[in-house]
This record gives structure tokens, sequence and C-alpha cells, in this order.
């Protein structure tokens, strides 16, 4: 196909079309990767956990968009790996925070590099601030619309 004088299947594919082409095609470079573990969905909440400290399978939660259960399901595969470990809030005894073991830390140094380098690769390091505050902008207005139709 001669790119220049036809259109590919990009130029027609719409917008969240695009943005889930991109991510299922890194769920499958990080499958390939000869470092690849088998926690290729967990890797996401680990390298959250491993970089912003104290948060709970809730903040978890509303981070990602997704159900509690959902959430908890692969906090305990991390867990059951000894990725993660749970502690109890001293503010509130209800409430468990997470934090990354050795191995988790290791492992999510290696899935950060990994996802810098998938960046690099497709180009998103060469999106400008601009554009990237007009993505943010729009995953922002689709919460609210979602929140919108709940009440």
């Amino acid at each position: 196909m001669n790119l220049k004088n036809e259109k590919d299947i990009f130029d027609i594919m719409p917008f969240f079309a695009l943005a889930h082409h991109i991510y299922k095609n890194k769920l499958d470079y990080s499958m390939k990767n000869p470092n690849n573990i088998p926690f290729i969905h967990e890797s996401k909440y680990l390298i959250h956990i491993y970089k912003e400290k104290n948060l709970s399978q809730d903040d978890l939660a509303n981070i990602f968009g997704q159900s509690k259960g959902t959430i908890a399901k692969h906090l305990r595969t991390l867990e059951d790996e000894g990725y993660i470990v749970r502690r109890v809030d001293d503010s509130n005894r209800r409430k468990y925070l997470l934090k990354t073991t050795k191995k988790g830390d290791e492992l999510a140094l290696l899935k950060i590099n990994e996802l810098e380098e998938w960046n690099r690769k497709v180009g998103v390091l060469d999106l400008d601030d601009d554009s990237m505050e007009k993505f943010r902008k729009i995953a922002r207005k689709s919460e609210e619309i979602l929140k919108d139709l709940g009440e």
C-alpha cells in the first residue's frame, strides 16, 4: 500500500480505537519481552504502588477507574507472589496500605524501564506538553460525563 496516495487503517480509525490499539500493542509487546513475567496487568498497579507511597486498594480503584473487586484480584496475585505487602493504616485501622517488597521493587523498576522503552520507540516521549494536556483533558471530561450520568 502506498501511504502517500492511499489511507491506511490508522487514518480511518476513530480516536478511541487508536488508543485501544496502542494499549493492546503495548500488552503484546510486554508479552514478547525477554524479561516477560506473567503479571502484565498487575504491573501497572505494582508501578503505582512502587512510585506512590501509602496507596490503598480504594486509591488504585479510583486511579484506574476499576472496581475494588478487580483491583483486589490483582493485588492478591501480587501479594501471593511476594511483590507487595499490606499493612494496617495507623490513622484508619480498617484501611490497608500497600507497599512493594524488595522483589516488588526490582520488578517495578524492570517494568518502568520496559514502559519507558516502549514510549520512546512509539514516540510518546516526542509529544509536547500541550498534546499530553489535551489527552488528559479528554480523559477528565470522559470521567465527568460518566459521573454526571451516575448521579
